[in-house]
């Protein structure tokens, strides 16, 4: 029996994050290809209606191109600035008929699979609303501080300031019994792009050097890619990642 519960999608709107400091989730469900046009008329009801026009945040759909043994074939992505603004709107929010109405449909649509809450400590490159390709990937690291200079080194390099994306670093706040506890998210406008990017990087003595730092203090746990279907909410990732 399917059980999608106010609990359970309600960490839809959830974070948890240090004050001032941008908080993302990653909320998994599993559905079948033909239902991600309902899904997306489930987020267009909710987030047209007149308690989803006062969202603060942005909300992305993705589908799941690669992620290996992960169940879920869609994610949903609530993005804040702070956890002031997650409170106040799930004050609006809960209880309310709209609420409810999306709860019952998403519901009917899918099975809930996995839930990750994350808080971004660094953005770079080309920050924009416009990336439509995202991989992640995932890290276990030994130390934070060492990880995002190897990273920040990089991008500061030759080689790192030909990126065309844009890049993310967020730690892990809260995600069951998993090795993982940063994750680099990189946006990119299409696959061709990344592709494009990785066989620049691949292969140059600053992509080398950043490996061997990152190796040092971290271990690679592997990438999944995504897809968004479709973004809602005003606020745009510059304003939320400041």
């Amino acid at each position: 029996m399917k059980r999608f519960t106010l609990v359970a999608v309600g960490l839809l709107f959830f974070s948890q994050e240090a004050a001032g400091q941008a908080s993302w989730s990653q909320i998994g469900a599993t559905a079948p290809p033909q239902n991600t046009a309902a899904l997306v008329a489930a987020g267009d009801m909710l987030m047209n209606s007149q308690v989803g026009a006062q969202f603060p945040g942005q909300l992305l759909l993705q589908t799941n191109v690669a992620d290996g043994n992960n169940p879920a074939t869609h994610t949903w992505v609530p993005i804040y600035e702070s956890a002031a603004q997650r409170e106040a709107w799930i004050a609006k929010l809960q209880g309310t008929a709209t609420w409810s109405q999306f709860l019952w449909t998403v519901q009917q649509l899918s099975e809930p699979a996995s839930t990750i809450l994350y808080r971004t400590v660094w953005s770079a490159a080309d920050v924009n609303d416009t990336d439509m390709v995202w991989a992640a990937h995932s890290f276990s690291v030994d130390d934070p501080a060492a990880f995002l200079a190897a990273v920040q080194a990089f991008l500061a390099s030759p080689t790192g300031k030909k990126f065309t994306g844009q890049v993310h670093v967020s730690s892990v706040v809260a995600g069951g019994l998993t090795p993982v506890t940063t994750v680099i998210s990189a946006g990119y406008a299409s696959e061709a792009e990344m592709e494009a990017w990785i066989d620049v990087r691949n292969g140059t003595a600053d992509w080398a050097t950043y490996v061997e730092a990152s190796g040092k203090v971290s271990e690679f746990l592997g990438t999944s890619l995504a897809r968004t279907v479709k973004r809602w909410g005003s606020a745009t990732l510059n304003q939320l990642t400041d």
